[in-house]
Parts: structure tokens; C-alpha cells; sequence
């Protein structure tokens, strides 16, 4: 681990560049001395930087990095920062708050291009802002793990669990509980030992004027009466045997009355007696908002399903003008159009399939790879395409945004990289970081050079006014002998 606190070093810094009194300036040291401490919280490199007085820059002056697989070797004390370069940094200076997973580039130690990902905590000293420390990892497609969904306890324990707290334990915290749904406890005869004003409310509006000790077979409108319950219980025993606990799965069902619509679900709780307990959830609502969203959606599948066809429709009349077309030039110009159309309509045609407004990043780049391997048929080139990597899911305008890029991406590989045929791999990974999504396209041709003609066209054009405008990300292109790797980071 290279660790570099130089106080003196600090104290010099501050006061060339800075208005900070000597008070100030120990607050930047005593976080200076820890630095390593936060390398090994937080698997990353770390930098202190100061802001400079009157001017939009900041200065290094403290370091730490990785003791094993640092991305860095050389020291960047006493180093100039940029706000354009480093914007989470000012924005903490200016606002006093912490800037987390900033996505950011640096070098490694072979001079290539990587992504990073940054949190930014400003340094207090009397509730004023003396400097900043960053905290810096590695974003890498291939590390890159997304997390599994967490266990879930069982929602029956759970609202159990609240249930009884709220009733019968010390206080009453779930308000929410309490009003949204009617709760009826039957004791093991049957009869009614508790209601709470919900369930009061609900049985007056279906014609009761009093529930109190009603049995549970003159209360209840689903089908069972009150044996059927007792005698059909499909659960499980709680392991605490001091309170053991019956779920009774086989019930949880929606009963219809006039004009009202009821969730009902049905508890029953053995310990020294037998509990039933009924919720019963006036769903009447709901049911007029699922209605109203069915048919949006079937609206929204007709309306994708439309825009798909007519896509298709241009597609296909470009096709038949490329056909005729003589000049080779006006074919790739209207073949590249062609992909361009199909890769938005790869949105639309998932979209008219699904059920909200959500489209995975892997499905999505799979339908353009199935269009892309037909283009590479058509022009007699032997490249395989592969989709890798981790899934995430999209709205329909990034997804738009994600298909054009990636198309004019995987378009320029086949265009250029492979110029005397033969045999070539472009490579699709999608990595996720939290919030923070990356997408590499790699081809193993022939590579190019940083201000070669033929790649600086519209295609790439309309890649770097994507990422930039329309994800609000950032683009990495790296190219060589080995081919030309492409890669953009963005945050949902």
C-alpha cells in the first residue's frame, strides 16, 4: 500500500493555495493519518483535496492506496483538479454534503483507460467545508457481481408478528395495520373476543348494526364455516414452542358483496387456546384501479405493437430500395438505416409483451444480435456476436437510447474492423454496480487510429450524443492491434 500523510507537506499546500487557519488545517491532517483505514473499509484508493481560494480548482494532498491490486502507481500530490474533471468533488465543497457512486475514468498502471466509481465526504471543521475525501474503486465488467435478492421472512410470520404486537403488546405502532384492514379475532368456540373500529365500519356498511360477540359463521362470507377452518389447517408449527403458531395456507381468498369487493385471509394462532384471525382488507378500490390499468395496458400493447409494425414496415421498403439501388455507398447508407429502425423497434416489440413499462437490458440485446447476425449472413462475413454479462431492467426511452448505441456500436464493428473478411467475435457485456450500469462492445479486429476518418462519422456521433445527453453517462474507447474496445457507464 502506497500511504502517503506528509504534514508538513499539507500545512504547505493549505497555505499557498488556501485561506485555512492552523486549526482548520489539523482537522485535514488528523483524517490524513487514517487514510489506510479507509482503504481496507472501503477496497479502494483514497485522496484528500483542497479547495484552491478564489479559484474553481482543488489541490491534492494526502493518498493511500490499495495494498494489494491498486489501479494506481504514481503519486498525485500536489496535483491540479478541475471541476469538469472531478465534478462530485466541488459539488461537496460547494453544498457540504456527501457525493456517493459518482461514476468517473482514470488510467491504470499500463496507462489504459478505467472505469471508477467515487463518494465523496466533505471534511468539517465548525460546519464549514475545509476539504474533501475521496473515496475510489475500480468499476470492472468482469468483477462485477450483482447481488441476489435478500431473504425474505415469511409474510404470514411477519404479519403475525405485527398483528399481535400491535393488539396485545405494549404499544400500538402499526397505525397502518389498524386502518387499512378490519381485524376479527374468533376465540375457539368461534365467538367474536376482538374487533378493532375498521372491521366495525365495514360490517355497518353491509348492514350490521352491532358485531360484538357474533359468532364467527354469521360474520363470515366466504365459503367455509367456522369447523371447515378448524378442521382444514395446512400450515406449519412455529419452532418456538411456547408460542406455536398454525398458518392455515389453504385460504386467502376475495369474496364479492353488492357492489364491495373483500380480500379476506384467515390466521390461526394455537398457544394455550386456539385464535382465529380474520383480516379482511376492503380491496373495492384497487379493483377499479386494476381495471383502469388493464386497460391501459391493453391501450399501451396496441399502441407498441402499432409503432413496431409501421418500423417494420419503413425497414422493409428501405430494403427494397437498397435492393435497386446501384451506387454502394447509397446501400450502406440505407442499410445503415435499416438497422437503426430495427434496433428501435426491438423496444416496441417487448414492450407490446410486458406488462409495465420495465425492458431488460439482456433481452433487449439479444433481439439486436439476432438482427445483427442476419446483416452479417447478408454480406457473407463469418462473425459471431455474443451477449454476456448481468441483467438489469430499463424504462422504454433509455432502452430506445441503449438499442441505438449499442446498434451504432456493434454497426461500426462490422463496418470496419473486419475489412478482408474472415473470422471475428464482437463481444456485448452488460455489467451493474448498484445503481451504476455499464455496457462494453469488444471486437478482436483491426483497430484504428485515434483520429482515423472512417470512424468519426455519424455513427459514432450519435454514440457520444447519446451517452452524454440522453444517459447523462460517460464513454471510454480504447483501440489497437488487438481491436477496439468501447464501453459507456450511466446511472438509473
Amino acid at each position: 500500500m502506497k500511504y502517503k500523510c506528509d504534514r508538513e507537506f499539507i500545512i504547505k499546500q493549505c497555505k499557498e493555495f488556501t485561506l485555512l487557519n492552523n486549526d482548520e488545517i489539523e482537522a485535514i491532517i488528523d483524517v490524513a493519518k487514517i487514510l489506510p483505514y479507509f482503504n481496507e473499509g472501503f477496497d479502494g484508493e483514497s485522496f484528500i483535496d483542497i479547495k484552491v481560494h478564489d479559484k474553481d480548482l482543488a489541490v491534492v494532498v494526502a493518498e493511500s492506496y490499495k495494498k494489494k491490486k491498486s489501479i494506481y502507481v504514481d503519486s498525485y500530490l500536489g496535483d491540479i483538479i478541475y471541476r469538469e474533471n472531478e465534478p462530485a468533488v466541488f459539488r461537496s465543497f460547494d453544498l457540504g454534503v456527501t457525493t456517493k457512486d459518482i461514476i468517473g475514468m482514470s488510467f491504470d498502471r499500463n496507462k489504459k483507460k478505467i472505469w471508477t466509481k467515487q463518494t465523496v465526504v466533505p471534511i468539517m471543521h465548525n460546519n464549514n467545508v475545509v476539504a474533501t475525501l475521496i473515496l475510489e474503486k475500480i468499476l470492472d465488467l468482469r468483477l462485477t457481481v450483482v447481488p441476489g435478492a435478500p431473504l425474505q421472512r415469511s409474510p404470514e410470520n411477519e404479519k403475525i408478528e405485527e398483528l399481535w404486537s400491535s393488539i396485545f403488546g405494549k404499544s400500538n405502532e402499526n397505525e397502518a395495520l389498524q386502518l387499512r384492514e378490519g381485524i376479527l379475532i374468533f376465540d375457539e368456540t368461534g365467538h367474536l373476543k376482538y374487533f378493532n373500529q375498521r372491521a366495525v365500519k365495514m360490517y355497518q356498511e353491509l348492514g350490521f348494526k352491532s358485531i360484538e360477540n357474533q359468532h364467527f359463521d354469521n360474520l363470515n362470507y366466504t365459503t367455509k364455516n367456522f369447523d371447515d377452518v378448524l378442521s382444514n389447517i395446512e400450515g406449519t408449527f412455529s419452532n418456538n414452542d411456547d408460542n406455536r403458531i398454525i398458518i392455515e395456507k389453504s385460504y386467502d381468498g376475495k369474496v364479492a358483496i353488492g357492489d364491495k369487493f373483500y380480500r379476506i385471509h384467515i390466521i390461526i394462532r394455537m398457544k394455550k387456546t386456539v385464535d382465529v384471525i380474520v383480516f379482511i382488507d376492503d380491496i373495492t378500490e384497487m379493483r377499479k384501479y386494476e381495471k383502469e390499468v388493464n386497460s391501459y395496458l391493453v391501450s399501451s400493447h396496441e399502441i407498441h405493437h402499432r409503432i413496431k409494425n409501421n418500423l417494420q414496415t419503413v425497414a422493409s421498403l428501405l430494403r427494397l430500395q437498397s435492393r435497386n439501388a446501384k451506387d454502394p455507398e447509397v446501400k450502406t447508407i440505407l442499410s445503415d438505416s435499416i438497422n437503426r429502425i430495427m434496433s428501435i423497434a426491438v423496444t416496441h416489440e417487448l414492450l407490446e409483451k410486458k406488462s409495465n413499462n420495465l425492458v431488460s437490458v439482456q433481452e433487449m440485446l439479444d433481439k439486436i444480435k439476432q438482427n445483427m447476425i442476419s446483416f452479417v449472413a447478408t454480406a457473407n462475413k463469418e462473425i459471431e456476436i455474443s451477449v454476456k454479462g448481468a441483467d438489469f431492467f430499463v424504462d422504454s426511452e433509455k432502452s430506445t437510447v441503449i438499442a441505438l448505441i449499442v446498434n451504432e456500436l456493434i454497426q461500426n464493428s462490422l463496418k470496419y474492423a473486419f475489412p478482408n473478411g474472415g473470422v471475428g467475435h464482437i463481444e456485448v457485456t452488460t455489467a451493474s454496480d448498484g445503481k451504476i450500469k455499464m455496457i462494453e462492445v469488444k471486437d478482436n479486429g483491426i483497430g484504428y487510429k485515434s483520429g482515423e476518418k472512417k470512424r468519426s462519422g455519424l455513427g459514432l456521433n450519435i454514440v457520444k450524443a447519446y451517452v452524454y445527453e440522453k444517459l447523462l453517462g460517460k464513454l471510454i474507447i480504447e483501440t489497437g492491434d488487438e481491436g477496439t474496445t468501447t464501453s459507456f457507464a450511466f446511472k438509473l
